[in-house]
């Protein structure tokens, strides 16, 4: 059976039409013009670099690794480079012979990526040299993950696949059942101890036995509904997230789910379409929707503690816990500083970068940004 693929923003953006063919309406809804604050907290920004050549085509975020004071980053283009974290000045810079399709993973002081043409590399942190390579059943699109001698993939044809750290070998794999229509994107696995835990297109979260690739448990987290495929889209796309025992897992056009780890066990579910990850701090929960809402939750019970809705359709990342603040940063180049306790606007800082690919890395109150246009930018909390 043929599978179909669909961007995130071409699900976004096939939806917004098929709801204006209802209401005559237009077809791309506009981002939301920026609200007047009253700044009470600046960011400073350090440095700006250019680590490759920008590719707008990819939704998908390439992530920075932190080491050591040493930023790692990759290219949509093909090009790996460490920086320097205090000053951006360039230590080395290796280029693969194909684009990158995922990355950055950090196994032992040495750097994973995926690159478009099928391949697994691991590279030396020292320099860019390879280490090994090895093929993928296909495309990765979510970073590479690694713990206790073990790397974890997650590829688009609903495949899980572990290899041994040191050498590349093949432990085990997974394959889940594909709907026909899929968003182009996977969640990002998590390893903790022996146990792995991934998120599928078809709405179900697995718990895996790193030793075998057994599975221990199986919960279906959104479920299918409507009668078109793309009605019926439910994918875990965000990475999962791993907190006290708890995984909080988002999904397209599905829910936000507290999991037990040990059990499956649903905690609790709130209905919310997202392709972000939670960020977790504290008591609180953080999601972006799919129209770039803001969402806070309780981390016990799931009740919703504010919401705010200043940045519809302008592209939001991730959100990012700082301290009693939120960091998102939208596709039009701003980043943006809300309250944690009230989810009001108080600070933003225009970066300058394009596209909604934004990956970005934090130490302290140092946040570094990799944007999809390949600049680097270092900011940090004054």
């Amino acid at each position: 059976m043929t599978k179909t693929l669909l961007t995130r923003a071409g699900a976004i953006l096939l939806t917004a039409s098929v709801l204006a063919a209802c209401s005559n309406g237009p077809s791309l809804p506009e981002p939301a013009d920026l609200q007047d604050i009253s700044t009470s907290q600046s960011m400073t920004e350090h440095w700006q670099a250019t680590v490759g050549q920008g590719n707008e085509q990819y939704s998908q975020s390439l992530q920075p690794v932190l080491q050591a004071g040493v930023v790692y980053t990759a290219a949509h283009t093909g090009q790996v480079s460490a920086y320097d974290a205090e000053t951006g000045e360039q230590l080395w810079q290796i280029e693969l012979s194909a684009g990158v399709s995922a990355g950055l993973g950090w196994s032992e002081g040495h750097l994973l990526v995926a690159s478009s043409d099928g391949k697994l590399h691991m590279l030396a942190s020292a320099d860019g040299s390879e280490i090994w390579q090895v093929p993928t059943s296909s495309e990765v699109l979510a970073v590479p993950q690694s713990a206790n001698n073990t790397i974890l993939i997650q590829t688009i044809d609903g495949r899980i696949t572990a290899y041994a750290a040191k050498t590349g070998e093949l432990l085990w794999n997974h394959t889940s059942d594909l709907p026909n229509l899929t968003l182009r994107g996977t969640s990002t696995p998590v390893i903790d101890g022996a146990v792995s835990y991934a998120g599928f297109a078809n709405g179900k979260l697995l718990a895996f036995d790193n030793n075998k690739g057994n599975i221990i448990w199986q919960q279906r987290i959104s479920a299918p509904q409507g009668r078109s495929d793309m009605e019926r889209l439910v994918d875990i796309d965000g990475p999962l997230q791993l907190v006290d025992g708890s995984l909080y897992v988002t999904a397209y056009q599905g829910n936000l789910t507290a999991v037990d780890a040990l059990t499956g066990k649903v905690n609790w579910q709130q209905p919310i379409s997202s392709f972000q990850a939670p960020a977790i701090y504290g008591g609180q929960v953080f999601v972006i929707t799919e129209k770039s809402s803001v969402m806070a939750y309780d981390r016990q019970t799931g009740v919703e503690m504010w919401r705010n809705d200043d940045f519809l359709h302008r592209g939001l990342s991730q959100a990012l816990a700082l301290e009693n603040l939120v960091m998102v940063l939208d596709s039009l180049g701003y980043a943006h500083l809300l309250d944690q306790a009230t989810g009001v606007a108080v600070g933003r800082h225009k970066i300058g970068h394009r596209g909604a690919g934004v990956g970005f890395v934090r130490h302290g109150k140092h946040v570094f940004v990799l944007g999809q246009d390949a600049s680097l930018t270092r900011l940090s909390l004054d």
